[in-house]
């Protein structure tokens, strides 16, 4: 007979009908979830009474009306506002005058001038190969002709990682300083970093309203929390022997601070501002969505019109945009590559430089040389666009086909059970699965992030959205474990997929969509296959790193003991890979998520279109509706599926 207990920190111990408790965590869960089942099935045959419907929208629609008043207001009264007037509105304007500055410095250096200082930049930081690749991103811009584009997505990178690091690092070097305020802001980090990055753009719409100051805004709140947290560990694994010996000797807290601290944390804390730079690449094309310029509107406008060419186009700017820029920031402290230059030497080569770029400049300035001409520019969206319906005509029924299998017999099934049963049966549920996979302070969690998205007025577009989460996170996961073993079995398998993991998690999520979109046309099915590939890269990772991880000396008493390869992998490597398993499902789930609502702009529906439907429509209350119920789910989600902790000593 099991015995199941559960000790005071809420972990299950004991033995279930086979003596394994992940076994009796499963049939928990699956009961659960066949009790939600049941519930649908009756709800059905009693014809949908009104105690087994959706959550009642009442409460939501006045949720919604209140925003819309709110917004009214703010519009109406922005220039009057003493909230504004001497607030935000300085703030924006601000933020939108530096990006015109740095627009226009670009614009006076010409397209020969950023070219040949970027290329100069990137060889004294990163080597040759990483200047030929700048090199090469400078052509793809002109080329393309999307040169102006592509300088203004750099001027809105540029203003916004400036923005996010100048209050991120203050904050991380304060949090790595004091453990009180560490421990005060990292709930914020880590409800911020769990945030999919359309929930971010209403609030922010609000105060800043649609344009590059809200894009600024929201890019370098988005960005900011791998700056601070990386800045924090930094600062916090320094060496004590240092600091006490520094502090020994009479140092004040701030000589520490920058003559031990920072410099023995500098390249872990670049290492931050790597990540910081990368998230903004991401987010600022995002931010098209509420009026941001540059390639990221590029791509906007072309999906709208589907025109796949044209966002391919755009699509290869921002690629070798994020590529070129992970490569520079990524080389800054390491100095693996970067050319040995002899003391005596550097100020000379500095001024070589300098005297290239002004010559350049000049020159270009002389010539009358401004942005690359257009009537230079090769056009490949025509010859994208015939692939595309050439692709269609041979394997667009093929396609057609298995979106709509997908489409008829997973995904509307599976939104018709959790539409279609009582909400309070749904929220009890969630409630049960936070406590059986995570205790009870997430069964609360759980039981509360529903109530409220039922609260909000979008419970049928939340349980839709969920729906389209479940189904690409269960694809992702069996994908991303099936490679991540067959990784960790082979180096050169790992070897050659290194790389293309690399590029794939270098990639902005908007860039996903182009390529989903020319295979499988607009709707849900393009969304979820852009989740999937978008997702893959971290849970393959996680998984391969897992199982390497397992210690020899076990591997080799279970060969001892005649155990097969298949029972090596089930009983001993991916139980003892647990953590890192589930750190790879939560990782998947939670990029899913993020891909999944953003798929609203191919035709995803759910929660995703009432954030840009509301945004289009001036319906913010709807907007900000939808945001705040996918900062629910999200929540939902990554609670679950982060496992229990450890109980402490």
């Amino acid at each position: 007979m099991a015995t199941v207990t559960r000790s005071d920190s809420g972990q299950t111990t004991g033995n279930s009908a086979d003596g394994n408790p992940l076994t009796w965590t499963w049939l928990q869960a699956v009961i659960a979830i066949a009790v939600l089942v049941a519930g649908y099935w009756v709800s059905r045959a009693l014809g949908h009474p009104g105690w087994s419907g959706p959550f009642p929208t009442d409460v939501g629609e006045r949720f919604m009306a209140w925003m819309d008043d709110l917004y009214m207001w703010i519009v109406l009264n922005r220039n009057e506002s003493p909230l504004f007037l001497y607030g935000f509105n300085y703030v924006s304007v601000g933020l939108g005058s530096a990006v015109v500055l740095i627009d226009q410095i670009l614009d006076f250096l010409t397209w020969v001038g950023v070219t040949v200082l970027g290329t100069l930049a990137a060889w004294r930081i990163a080597g040759w190969r990483v200047a030929l690749l700048v090199l090469a991103t400078f052509a793809v811009f002109a080329l393309s002709g999307l040169w102006n584009e592509s300088m203004t997505t750099l001027s809105l990178i540029i203003a916004s990682v400036l923005a996010a690091l100048v209050i991120g690092l203050p904050l991380g070097v304060l949090a790595g300083r004091s453990e009180r305020f560490y421990r005060g802001i990292r709930p914020v980090l880590d409800f911020m970093q769990i945030m999919p990055a359309f929930a971010y753009l209403l609030p922010f719409v609000l105060f800043f309203g649609i344009g590059n100051p809200a894009a600024v805004v929201v890019t370098a709140v988005y960005a900011m929390p791998p700056a601070v947290r990386i800045t924090a560990l930094a600062i916090r694994e320094v060496d004590k022997g240092a600091i006490e010996a520094t502090t020994s000797l009479g140092s004040t807290p701030w000589q520490v601070l920058t003559k031990v601290q920072l410099p023995m944390a500098r390249r872990t804390i670049l290492l931050g501002v790597n990540q910081t730079i990368m998230l903004a690449v991401s987010m600022v094309v995002i931010a098209s969505v509420i009026g941001a310029g540059g390639l990221g509107d590029a791509i906007y406008q072309a999906l709208a019109k589907v025109n796949v060419g044209q966002a391919f186009q755009a699509g290869v700017a921002i690629v070798m945009l994020a590529i070129a820029m992970d490569r520079v920031t990524g080389a800054v402290g390491h100095g693996a590559h970067t050319p040995r230059i002899a003391p005596r030497f550097r100020l000379p080569v500095l001024g070589a430089g300098l005297a290239i770029v002004i010559a350049s400049v000049g020159i270009a300035r002389f010539l009358d040389v401004d942005g690359w001409p257009r009537e230079l520019s090769i056009d490949i969206s025509d010859p994208v666009n015939a692939f595309n319906d050439w692709f269609e005509a041979v394997a667009g029924g093929f396609t057609a086909a298995l979106g709509t299998v997908t489409q008829s017999f997973v995904i509307n099934p599976l939104t018709a059970v959790l539409t279609g049963s009582p909400w309070w049966l749904v929220v009890l549920v969630a409630a049960a699965l936070g406590w059986i996979f995570a205790g009870t302070r997430t069964a609360v969690i759980s039981g509360l992030s529903f109530v409220a998205v039922g609260l909000l007025g979008v419970w049928t577009e939340a349980m839709d959205t969920l729906a389209q989460v479940l189904v690409a996170a269960l694809v992702t996961i069996v994908l991303g474990v099936v490679i991540g073993v067959l990784a960790s079995r082979s180096d050169v398998f790992a070897a050659i997929l290194k790389p293309i993991l690399d590029a794939m998690q270098t990639l902005p999520p908007f860039v996903y969509l182009i390529p989903a979109v020319a295979f499988f046309g607009l709707g849900p099915v393009p969304a979820l296959v852009a989740a999937v590939v978008f997702a893959l890269p971290p849970v393959i990772r996680l998984v391969n790193d897992g199982i390497r991880g397992v210690p020899a000396n076990t591997l080799e008493a279970g060969v001892s003991q005649g155990s097969t390869k298949w029972q090596l992998l089930t009983k001993v490597e991916l139980p003892m890979a647990r953590g890192s398993l589930l750190l790879a499902v939560n990782q998947g789930i939670i990029l899913v998520l993020s891909m999944v609502v953003m798929g609203a702009l191919v035709g995803a529906g759910a929660l995703g279109f009432g954030v840009v439907f509301g945004l289009a429509q001036n319906q913010f209350g709807l907007g900000m509706a939808s945001g705040l119920a996918i900062v629910c789910l999200g929540l939902f989600l990554d609670r679950v599926t982060q496992g229990r902790r450890a109980p402490r000593a």
